[in-house]
């Protein structure tokens, strides 16, 4: 239903959320913010041990909300379906899905010839088609519940050449996943169901390569990384009622890097 006035309209207090590679980097950061606000968060990882640290740093935090990790490897089918099947027996419902579980890691193409492309279909088993397995999981579950949002975190490489490295395995992934997002949004609105992507820059993660950072940064008009949080808070929107009428978006938070290259 469309909002009829701000009152409430960024609330996200009693949805159920369930994030894919949550125990670091962006995906923390957006389960945290979620459960701020006080949302139910489920969460998947491949490591139980970062999954338990994660879960308990949370509820420390945020005892009144309902938190739960679940051990997973997204490129697995069974590994998917598990994780989805059971977030809704323990929540009931997935109101909110944010696809961010990645990879990255890559060689100048001709490279990909002495390993026979397994660096290549590394990454975009992970950051493109189990990006699709997650999403066609939960909309089957959304459809039958009324709807809701799901959320991909793809990449301003999806969408420009970023310099100096070369990571056409990742850039091609990420192109992928922002107009599966485009397509998806198109054909399951009728279900209610909203698709939308968030396309970061360069963020203050564990990913950050620091031999790099000065060249990226004088292509960053902002001058500077931006803040985990910062994405927190659009995946939050995203997940709102204020974004009800936002489908097939792909949303560039990357201090204008995009504007340079």
């Amino acid at each position: 239903m469309p909002i009829t006035s701000l009152k409430d309209a960024f609330s996200v207090k009693g949805l159920n959320v369930l994030i894919t590679g949550g125990t670091q980097g962006l995906g923390n950061a957006i389960a945290d913010g979620y459960a701020e606000l006080g949302a139910n968060v489920g969460f998947t990882g491949r490591t139980q041990e970062k999954g338990d640290k994660a879960v308990a740093a949370l509820q420390a935090k945020y005892p009144d909300v309902k938190v739960k990790f679940y051990r997973a490897d997204q490129t697995v089918q069974a590994d998917a379906q598990a994780a989805v099947d059971n977030f809704v027996k323990d929540f009931g419902k997935i109101d909110v899905l944010v696809n961010n579980a990645g990879c990255g890691g890559g060689d100048d193409a001709i490279g990909y010839l002495k390993d026979n492309f397994a660096n290549w279909h590394r990454v975009i088993a992970l950051d493109l088609t189990a990006y699709f397995m997650m999403s066609v999981m939960a909309a089957e579950k959304m459809r039958d519940t009324g709807g809701g949002s799901i959320i991909n975190i793809t990449s301003n490489a999806g969408l420009v050449v970023n310099k100096p490295q070369k990571m056409v395995n990742y850039s091609t992934a990420k192109a992928g996943a922002n107009h599966m997002t485009e397509m998806l949004a198109w054909e399951w609105a009728e279900y209610g169901i909203r698709v939308n992507a968030i396309a970061p820059g360069y963020f203050k993660t564990a990913l950050e390569i620091a031999d790099l950072a000065d060249q990226w940064l004088e292509m960053t008009p902002t001058g500077r990384f931006g803040e985990p949080v910062e994405v927190a808070a659009l995946a939050v929107y995203l997940g709102s009622p204020a974004s009800e009428q936002m489908t097939g978006a792909i949303l560039v938070i990357d201090g204008g890097y995009q504007l340079a290259n």
